[in-house]
């Protein structure tokens, strides 16, 4: 039998919590990591952007 005549479903997702929900429960960044990563800091204040002091740190370098 070829592999693609045999009857598949799709496994349901592990979580069903939409991605914008998991992005908002993620704490702030803390300011020091943000300092010795402003690479990965950047990137995750672009994903899920808020107000905080890693924003201050960053905007200092």
């Amino acid at each position: 039998m070829a592999f693609d005549a045999a009857a598949c479903t799709a496994a349901p997702s592990a979580s069903a919590v939409r991605t914008s929900i998991l992005i908002d429960a993620v704490a702030e960044p803390c300011p020091a990591w943000a300092a010795e990563n402003p690479d990965r800091a950047l990137a995750l204040l672009f994903v899920a952007p808020r107000a905080c002091a890693a924003v201050d740190v960053l905007a200092a370098l």
